[in-house]
């Protein structure tokens, strides 16, 4: 029997990988879990742009030769000539990337495996787009690391992300249509 879940009860069941739930409960958690995930990003990524805004407007005030500035009624841009990889540090996005999906996962693992089990599937299904989403968040800095030093870019390492990526997506495509797919009546096993 699928079980309906409240709102406020995810999220005293982050941690509950048992029972059912049904869809009428899954979707409107899912969009609140999505819009905290993207709204956590995004308190994240807000410092690290200011910061980077920050330090190329210091870098075109004190090297003017090697930077344009165009500014005007609705527009600011900064160009920069030359590599400088003071202005991202690989490690600002391997932490972006690395809270962002840590909090994907915390918010949704659980009422994924409960959704599943409501559908008679395993909750391991719900792992598959995982390899592929930490492939690439672990080796996405080590590309911008040394696209940043100036050295020619790694093309197998840039294609192997390239296709773990597509791989994420497919994989997260047939997640979210087993999710959406009718509760199975039967008991779970």
């Amino acid at each position: 029997m699928s079980a309906t879940v409240k709102l406020g009860e995810h999220f005293k069941k982050l941690l509950d990988f048992t029972g059912r739930e049904d869809r009428a409960s899954f979707w409107p958690y899912a969009a609140v879990a999505f819009g905290i995930t993207i709204a956590a990003g995004m308190i994240i990524l807000a410092p690290m742009m200011v910061h980077t805004m920050q330090a190329m407007q210091e870098f075109a005030v004190q090297h003017p030769d090697q930077a344009t500035v165009i500014s005007g009624p609705g527009q600011y841009s900064i160009s920069v000539q030359g590599n400088h990889p003071e202005f991202m540090p690989a490690g600002s996005i391997a932490l972006f990337l690395a809270v962002t999906f840590g909090m994907a996962i915390l918010l949704f693992a659980a009422a994924v495996v409960r959704r599943l089990r409501d559908r008679g599937k395993s909750g391991f299904w719900g792992l598959m787009p995982i390899p592929f989403i930490i492939y690439s968040s672990v080796e996405m800095p080590r590309m911008f690391a040394t696209v940043a030093t100036g050295v020619s870019p790694d093309m197998p390492l840039f294609l192997s992300i390239f296709f773990s990526n597509l791989l994420y997506l497919a994989t997260l495509i047939g997640l979210i249509a087993l999710l959406a797919g009718s509760s199975e009546p039967a008991q779970n096993r």
